[in-house]
């Protein structure tokens, strides 16, 4: 067998054994938890203080019009104004669907009817075993949409 072909064999070894070696680093990087994943034994709440001109009924409508706009809603109370959506599978971002991680978010109105307050839920791993937390990202962003038609300004 001349030199060269054992060259080429000794290539495309390398190369399958390169390809398998990136493959495995991919797979191994893409199994863990988003980067905005924060593990903690329960969800995190923020608050979003309500401009004094807007009507608690009005500020609740357009805080669940905002939610339910991202989310499917799994509960909505009108009356205790408390809501919470079901978990999204594909809250990363990619917006692929996976097994793996799953959010959800839920609002309440204080009883003074000054403040929004926002929870963020998180839960990474599978039907093996959840590991709970919040997606810091889902909670900023929540926060900053709500803030941006009823909230306060702050100065």
């Amino acid at each position: 067998m001349p030199i060269y072909l054992y060259i080429e064999l000794i290539f495309k070894l390398l190369s399958v054994r390169n390809y398998l070696f990136i493959l495995f680093a991919f797979l191994l990087l893409s199994c863990g938890a988003p980067k905005s994943f924060v593990k903690t034994g329960d969800g995190s709440w923020t608050s979003v203080p309500i401009r004094s001109e807007i009507e608690k009924d009005r500020a609740w409508d357009e805080a669940v019009d905002i939610l339910a706009r991202k989310f499917e809603m799994e509960m909505l109370n009108k009356e205790s104004k408390y809501a919470r959506t079901g978990w999204v599978y594909n809250w990363n971002k990619k917006g692929m669907y996976t097994q793996k991680y799953r959010v959800r978010a839920t609002i309440k109105l204080s009883p003074s009817g000054e403040n929004l307050d926002i929870k963020s839920e998180a839960q990474y791993g599978g039907q093996s075993g959840w590991k709970s937390g919040f997606d810091d990202r889902l909670l900023q962003t929540l926060k900053s949409d709500i803030s941006g038609v009823i909230g306060r300004v702050a100065r």
